[in-house]
């Protein structure tokens, strides 16, 4: 059974055993490399060698399950070669053969220009004409050798890259820590110029409310007099008009004493105030202020003695019907304004110059 088996796995050009079996449409395997034997050089088509049919090279496929029976019966007969070995080595086969993917042949000799390990069919492939071959246990110990002289330098490689690593570990860290102390000093610095500000703050605050409050309290004491004296010449200009419209001549002139001398306490007023603005002016009304108070005496003292000068008095009346009081100019400032100092404290602060200072501080450069 296992001759016959073998026997229907004979190429028939070659009359071996399959190696790298391919299929035609036909139906006919042959060795690929017998296939492409039967073509002339140079030409892709040829004819099947048992029934003629025509086939193209690059239309063939890889009978795969072919292939594989091919190699598992050269196994059992023990058509693999041995691999060749050194002098002195044992020649047992090794315990797993790893095959061409290509021809089903075991991976016997190493190409030292491809540095690929290939089988004797692709020894003899034109891709691989004049190049150098050695067995793969020969290229592997050769191999071995030179990895062996590498691993001595690699070793030491490794261990410089790895004190290398550590001391960039140490770096690391240390640099957090610099990076940490600096965030924590520059923090804390500014929060004593943050403390620096605020004070300056609160003392420009302190300061500009006490001056405020002086000057308000200023304007207040002259709003509060302005009010009162707004209510005392309106009272004495209700009791004038008033005065005016009577229609009792006996009664008016009763009270024209003290009405005129409330209308005379309203001018005396006004020119006290206008002497703190001019001292000739001020001169000139305490000379009229005099006459006006010998004159006031004088009629007191007519009045005591019941003396006809009284009459003479009220005929001083009737003879001036033209007279008119002194009208005097408020041109003089009664209204309390916004102290200058606090007007301009703005100004005198800069807070430009303190913005622009700040701003030019720069970092010294560490060399």
């Amino acid at each position: 059974m296992a001759s016959s088996l073998a026997e229907d796995l004979l190429c028939p050009i070659c009359l071996a055993l399959f190696q790298e079996p391919h299929m035609l449409r036909c139906g006919h395997n042959f060795c690929l490399a017998c296939l492409r034997g039967a073509v002339a050089a140079g030409q892709e088509e040829g004819s099947c060698p048992e029934c003629r049919s025509p086939f193209q090279l690059p239309e063939l496929q890889r009978n795969r399950a072919l292939g594989n029976l091919a190699r598992k019966v050269r196994r059992w007969r023990g058509d693999a070669p041995e691999p060749l070995l050194p002098p002195g080595s044992s020649s047992s086969l090794p315990d797993a053969w790893h095959f061409c993917e290509a021809h089903d042949e075991p991976l016997k000799l190493f190409c030292t220009q491809d540095e690929a390990p290939i089988c004797v069919i692709c020894r003899d492939l034109p891709e691989h004409r004049g190049h150098h071959f050695l067995p793969t246990q020969n290229a592997a110990q050769a191999a071995q050798g030179k990895l062996k002289a590498c691993l001595k330098h690699l070793e030491k490689n490794l261990k410089e890259v790895a004190e290398d690593e550590s001391d960039q570990l140490k770096e690391i860290e240390a640099l957090k820590n610099c990076t940490e102390g600096l965030l924590v000093s520059i923090s804390k610095e500014f929060e004593v110029l943050h403390q620096i500000l605020l004070k300056k703050e609160q003392g420009f605050k302190l300061l500009v409310e006490k001056m405020s409050g002086e000057n308000m309290e200023k304007m207040e004491d002259s709003l509060d007099s302005l009010k009162e004296e707004v209510s005392s010449r309106t009272e004495t200009i209700a009791k004038v008009k008033a005065a005016l419209e009577a229609t009792d001549d006996v009664a008016f002139l009763k009270d024209l004493k003290e009405l005129m001398k409330l209308v005379k306490e309203d001018f005396l007023e006004e020119d006290e105030e206008t002497e703190e603005e001019s001292d000739d002016e001020a001169e000139e009304k305490s000379d009229d202020g005099a006459e006006e108070k010998s004159d006031d005496e004088a009629e007191e003292k007519s009045v005591e003695d019941g003396s006809g000068e009284e009459i003479g008095e009220e005929s001083d009346w009737e003879d001036d019907e033209d007279y008119e009081p002194n009208e005097t100019s408020l041109d003089f400032d009664r209204v309390i304004p916004v102290e200058l100092a606090l007007e301009n404290f703005g100004e005198s602060l800069d807070f430009k110059i303190w913005e622009t200072m700040l701003e030019d501080i720069e970092l010294r450069k560490i060399n």
